[in-house]
């Protein structure tokens, strides 16, 4: 699981932009197919990549490296795979399962409109956020010296 200021940082962009996601869509939305397809692409890179890392020489080096918050780099990456596969595929499973709530039982809370088309923008969001955390800790770990000889 996330820890320190990645999980603060992701909590916080979740809730804003659910906030500015009441504004932006609306139960037109119909695009969640689309939305899957995204989640799904995101995940086969993932996946991929997870699996490209374990089979490298890199492996060793980034558990030979300390990190404050989790114990050694290798395991702040894998927080980071497993925090955001659980996700997406849970942001998936919510998209499948969740009924279009503005629309069966015409909610208003306050003043914003809920339904299904709210989970939208924290779901991009969200899954950005963990596709960028992982993309930028790969791209850090190409610095760290290896004793492949290959």
């Amino acid at each position: 699981m996330l820890k320190g200021t990645d999980i603060k940082a992701f909590i916080v962009l979740i809730i804003v932009s659910a906030g500015v996601g009441t504004y932006i869509f609306n139960e037109t939305f119909d695009a969640y197919s689309d939305l899957i397809t995204f989640l799904s692409i995101i995940i086969g890179f993932t996946i991929t990549s997870l699996s490209i890392l374990f089979n490298s020489p890199l492996k060793k080096a980034m558990y030979d490296r300390q990190n404050k918050h989790y114990l050694t780099e290798l395991h702040r990456l894998g927080a980071y795979y497993k925090f955001s596969l659980y996700f997406e595929v849970l942001s998936i499973f919510t998209l499948f399962v969740t009924p279009d709530i503005a629309t069966v039982f015409d909610l208003k809370i306050f003043i914003l409109n809920t339904g299904k088309f709210t989970l939208v923008l924290p779901i991009v969001t969200g899954s950005i956020y963990c596709f960028m955390k992982v993309v930028n800790d790969l791209l850090k770990i190409f610095a760290y010296p290896t004793n492949d000889k290959s």
